[in-house]
């Protein structure tokens, strides 16, 4: 019985431990994907900005779903890749804010993202495998591989990615006015990319 009881108290505790987690990680995503409704990536990241206009960026800001399901076939977990896609947006935003003038009306709109993004890993223990250092490190030294990218394709990469990391673990729903086509493959992420798609 006091075996028992220990084993209770243990897993009492580590579900309290989840919640006050969790709730605060998802209550950001949750943010994050109102943020990046299709509407909004159409009219900040593509009406607001000149026909056909593209961005450089380094290769490793262009995180899609195939990077996702290669570095999980190299043994990357979970939570290594909610950190990356997370630094990885930062500084695509970082890199859209940077072009845009001064009286942009796109310009608040990254701001908003920025200042939640800021929260995501605010006091992130999470210690790196030396793959996502590597990345990290060609993602923040200069030089480097370039690609010109549309400003809205590299949100729609966030928000599929975003879907294929927090969707289940978040309980997100995909709205209706969702192309199909721009949600990752199902089984991106072996166990998070459910076969279901909840509609809103």
């Amino acid at each position: 019985m006091a075996v028992q009881s220990a084993v209770l108290v243990f897993l009492w505790l580590l579900v309290l431990a989840r919640t006050a987690v969790i709730p605060d990680e998802c209550r950001i995503i949750e943010l994050i994907d109102r943020k990046l409704q299709y509407e909004n990536r159409v009219m900040y990241m593509s009406d607001y900005f000149p026909i056909d206009y593209q961005l450089p960026v380094k290769y490793e800001e262009i995180l899609q779903c195939q990077n996702i399901s290669s570095l999980i076939s190299e043994g990357i977990t979970v939570d290594e890749l909610r950190f990356l896609w997370g630094i990885v947006s930062e500084n695509v935003l970082q890199s859209i804010w940077r072009v845009l003038p001064q009286r942009h009306p796109s310009r608040s709109y990254i701001d908003d993202l920025q200042n939640i993004f800021n929260k995501l890993h605010a006091g992130s223990k999470l210690e790196p495998s030396d793959v996502i250092n590597d990345i990290l490190e060609r993602l923040w030294l200069p030089g480097g591989k370039v690609k010109s990218v549309a400003p809205r394709n590299l949100l729609d990469d966030c928000w599929r990615v975003l879907h294929a990391l927090y969707q289940e673990s978040c309980d997100l729903c995909v709205p209706r006015t969702a192309p199909e086509e721009t949600l990752c493959p199902n089984g991106t992420v072996p166990g998070l990319s459910p076969a279901q798609r909840p509609s809103c």
